[in-house]
């Protein structure tokens, strides 16, 4: 149901109008999208959905005449969703106005629900739009026109974004009973658009061709999404209903925990009705004049930051200060299941934190550090990745100001590895943080975080999880094309990025390039 002419704070009103009508009739739920609201209702058959669906659009109506509200009825719709094949003739009665169960797949939300919830029908109507989309872009990916790096972007963000719309919902593995052939007919559409951006024939091996363009195979795509889609549901703050949807005992929930293949405790985020201000200057200046600010000496306490992970994936992080001539600081192993940018982010708060401690706090507090994503991170409370060290970050930035109102408080930007004494310091530590937990002086969180032996101490980050996501997309691309191709007629690359010199050149240069890279190429041999 559609509100005619929406009002402002219109959605407001429909949530409280949503809690009544549930309340009012049994078995019926509802969903409201700012002007929309939607009701659904479970039965033993059609009539009794119908019936009770008929009850909620009936109060609905009643509110809406008491609150001088129209709903638009031309745009009400019905759908049954049922196993059986047979045409539903249940009828909905919403005001004067008797509407049926759509005989066809209805779209919700961009997505288009069949009475089976097959998704078949959106799948076909995606497809042809990724391949409407892929014709009109034919003209900017011809030999005098984008280079293969602008027709990869221009593939990936107008094309594959239409194509795979929604296809988290109806993917559930290749060869799937449900899902038979969709992949190859994404993988036909992923192969025009590899050809299109690197100028290769319709018979070079897609191997190498999908290497070479850096578009992956359909069911890499495919299952990315899934594991992507898990990730986000992950990253909700707690309270969200859609979040329970990746650990449910459900078709999905299974389907998302499979995929991501965990199934522990991660990190959580909260939405805040109101969250501490950042009462501190974060500055982020040019390479030259933030080199110059860090070397410099300057008033009151002034703090680096680094992080360090190795490839085993311990992580750590130090902050280093001066008192006099003598190095003084922070050693901090965090353990096997956090990602570099959460030691860096967790490396500001714990400065901040150290800075509270002192006995005496001074007149001026300035951290560095070389990361510039966790500088942007404490500046936002938005519920995603590294939010609880935004959070402490702010509690003790209040604290340092109840305690002194005229501080000054700054966190900048260092770069990293230019001979910066005190950022190499910070550096050296943290390395020793990671490296060696045992070394005197380094903390443990506790000492339950041995590899492969305790469970670990913190939450898994969602960095952690998300790099992990981006490391199996890459070896499944990498094993599928491997699959494709034969080690004497073409050798794989070791990046999963296509080389950049070759990528920004000419479409008509490169394209050459392209073709005799994959072997498939007009030379000698095929004019014989």
């Amino acid at each position: 149901m559609d509100v005619k002419s929406a009002f402002n704070n219109v959605s407001k009103e429909l949530l409280g109008k949503r809690m009544e009508v549930e309340q009012a009739v049994p078995g019926v739920s509802g969903l409201s999208f700012v002007d929309d609201i939607g009701w659904w209702a479970a039965g033993k058959d059609e009539e009794e959905v119908a019936a009770r669906l008929s009850a909620a659009a009936g109060a609905s109506m009643d509110w809406a005449a008491q609150n001088g509200v129209t709903f638009d009825q031309g745009k009400t719709e019905a759908a049954i969703f049922w196993r059986s094949k047979a045409v539903p003739t249940g009828m909905v009665k919403v005001g004067a106005t008797l509407v049926l169960f759509n005989k066809e797949a209805m779209r919700w939300l961009g997505v288009w629900l069949d009475s089976q919830l097959t998704l078949k029908e959106h799948h076909a109507r995606r497809l042809k739009g990724g391949r409407n989309a892929k014709t009109r872009l034919r003209r900017l990916t011809g030999p005098l026109r984008l280079s293969p790096v602008n027709c990869w972007k221009v593939m990936t963000a107008c094309v594959q974004s239409v194509a795979m719309f929604g296809a988290e919902l109806w993917w559930k593995g290749d060869g799937t009973r449900g899902t038979v052939g969709r992949a190859k007919d994404l993988q036909l559409l992923v192969n025009r658009q590899a050809r299109a951006s690197t100028g290769c024939f319709r018979t070079t091996n897609l191997g190498a061709l999908s290497m070479e363009s850096g578009l992956q195979a359909a069911t890499t795509q495919l299952e990315n999404r899934q594991r992507r889609f898990g990730l986000r549901l992950l990253s909700l703050p707690q309270g969200d209903q859609a979040k329970g949807i990746a650990r449910a005992h459900t078709e999905m929930g299974r389907r998302l925990t499979s995929t991501l293949t965990y199934a522990g405790r991660t990190e959580s985020t909260v939405l805040l009705e109101e969250a501490e201000t950042l009462d501190a200057e974060l500055v982020q200046e040019e390479e030259a004049k933030a080199k110059a600010e860090a070397e410099k000496d300057r008033p009151g306490l002034t703090m680096f930051t680094d992080r360090s992970r190795l490839d085993s994936g311990a992580v750590g992080y130090a902050v280093a200060w001066k008192n006099g001539q003598t190095w003084r600081g922070i050693k901090t192993h965090m353990g096997y299941n956090q990602a570099a940018y959460d030691a860096e982010c967790a490396a500001l708060a714990r400065a901040l934190e150290s800075a509270l401690r002192r006995n005496t706090i001074l007149e001026r507090i300035t951290i560095f550090t070389d990361a510039q994503a966790a500088i942007r991170r404490m500046a936002s409370e938005e519920p995603s990745p590294g939010q609880q060290y935004a959070l402490q970050a702010r509690e003790h930035i209040a604290s340092l100001r109840r305690a002194r109102p005229a501080i000054t408080i700054e966190i900048r930007w260092c770069p990293a590895h230019k001979g910066i004494a005190r950022n190499e310091k910070a550096d050296e530590w943290a390395k020793i943080a990671a490296e060696e937990p045992d070394t005197h002086g380094v903390e443990w969180l506790n000492y339950s975080d041995r590899m492969e032996v305790r469970p670990m101490p913190l939450q898994r980050s969602l960095m952690n999880l998300k790099r992990e996501i981006s490391e199996e997309k890459w070896a499944e691309a990498w094993q599928w094309a491997r699959g494709q191709t034969s080690k004497r007629k073409y050798r794989m690359p070791e990046s999963h990025r296509p080389d950049s010199v070759v990528a920004e050149s000419t479409k008509r240069l490169v394209s050459r390039a392209y073709q005799l890279k994959t072997g498939h190429a007009r030379t000698g041999q095929y004019l014989h």
